[in-house]
C-alpha cells in the first residue's frame, strides 16, 4: 500500500508540474499575440524547451530553488498589494450579490471542449453554476498553502467583464484596467514567475519522493542515484520526461488527471491514518493530533 500510495502522489505530483508550464505560457500569450493562432508543434516545443530549463535550475541543487522561491514570493504578491490598494474606490458593491450567469448549456464559458464533455455530474446546476468544472477547479485549487493566490483569477462580476471572458491569462487584463499598463505587465511577470517557482518545488518534491521511494525498496536502485549537487538526478529526468509528455495535453485534462491520482492517494493516507489511531496505539510518533479516536474517522 505504502509504495501505491507514493505512486499515485508521484503521479499527481508530475501531472500537477504539467501545468506551470502551460500556465506561463498561457500568461505570456496573452501578453504577446493570440494563443489561437499558435500551433501544436509551436506549442509543444515552447513548453519541452521551458521545462528542461527549469529542470537543470533544479538539478543544481534545493539552495537555488529555496532561495529563488524567496525572491518569487516577494514579486509575485506585490501587484495583488498594489491592486488592492489602487482598485479599492472603484469597489461596486452591489456586485457582490450577483449571481452567475446563466446560460443555456454552458458551454460558451470554456474554451476547450474538455470540459463541457459528458460526465458522472450535469455541466449545469443550482442557480447556474457549472458544478463539474467549479469542484475540480476547486479541489484543485485548495490543496496548498497557495488556495487563496490561486482564485485570484477566477473571481467573477470585479469587473465589467462577463463571466466567459474570463479565462487563462485574463487577470493581466483586469490589472491593466485598474492600474495602467504597467500593473497589467507588473502583474503578467508575477504571475508568470510564480508558475515557474511552483514547478520547481513540485519537482524537487517528486524527485526526492522516488529517491525516497527507492531507499524503501518500491523502485529500483537507480532512483537513489544523486547528483555532486546532492539532487535526485534519475528522478530529475523521469519527471521532466512526463511532464514534457503531459505538455501536450490542456489544462482541463490535466486538472481531471491530476484530482483523480491525488484524490486516490489521499484516500489511502486517510485510511492509515485511521487504522494507526485504532490499531497501533502505542506506536511511537513525532506527533499526535490530539483528538479522540472516533474523531479521527470525521477528521
Amino acid at each position: 500500500m505504502g509504495g501505491m500510495c507514493g505512486y499515485l502522489g508521484w503521479i499527481s505530483g508530475a501531472t500537477d508540474n504539467a501545468i506551470y508550464p502551460t500556465l506561463f505560457l498561457e500568461y505570456v500569450t496573452s501578453v504577446v499575440g493570440n494563443k489561437q493562432e499558435m500551433s501544436f508543434f509551436h506549442r509543444f516545443a515552447l513548453i519541452s524547451l521551458l521545462t528542461v530549463v527549469l529542470s537543470l535550475l533544479n538539478y543544481r541543487g534545493l539552495e537555488i530553488v529555496g532561495k529563488a522561491s524567496l525572491l518569487v514570493c516577494v514579486v509575485a504578491m506585490s501587484p495583488f498589494v498594489l491592486m488592492t490598494i489602487i482598485g479599492a474606490p472603484q469597489v461596486v458593491v452591489e456586485r457582490w450579490f450577483q449571481m452567475p450567469e446563466e446560460p443555456e448549456d454552458g458551454s460558451s464559458l470554456f474554451d476547450d471542449a474538455f470540459q463541457t464533455s459528458p460526465g458522472p455530474l450535469p455541466l449545469l446546476g443550482i442557480a447556474g453554476i457549472m458544478w463539474r468544472p467549479y469542484l475540480n477547479n476547486l479541489f484543485w485549487n485548495l490543496n496548498s498553502f497557495d488556495g487563496a493566490a490561486s482564485f485570484a483569477g477566477e473571481t467573477t462580476w470585479a469587473t465589467d467583464y462577463s463571466q466567459s471572458e474570463w479565462v487563462d491569462g485574463h487577470l493581466g487584463q483586469v490589472a491593466v484596467d485598474i492600474g495602467g499598463e504597467w500593473l497589467g505587465a507588473w502583474t503578467i511577470f508575477a504571475a508568470g514567475i510564480s508558475n515557474l517557482a511552483m514547478y520547481e518545488a513540485e519537482l524537487s518534491s517528486d524527485s526526492f519522493k522516488l529517491m525516497g521511494m527507492a531507499e524503501r525498496g518500491h523502485l529500483p536502485k537507480l532512483f537513489k542515484t544523486r547528483s555532486k549537487y546532492g539532487t535526485p538526478t534519475n528522478g530529475i529526468i523521469l519527471g521532466t520526461v512526463v511532464i514534457i509528455i503531459f505538455g501536450c495535453a490542456d489544462f482541463g485534462q490535466l486538472l481531471a488527471l491530476l484530482n483523480a491520482n491525488y484524490a486516490f492517494a489521499l484516500l489511502l493516507e486517510y485510511a492509515a491514518f485511521v487504522k494507526l489511531r485504532f490499531y497501533h496505539k502505542d506506536l511511537q510518533r513525532p506527533y499526535r493530533i490530539p483528538i479522540p479516536d472516533w474523531a479521527s474517522v470525521i477528521l
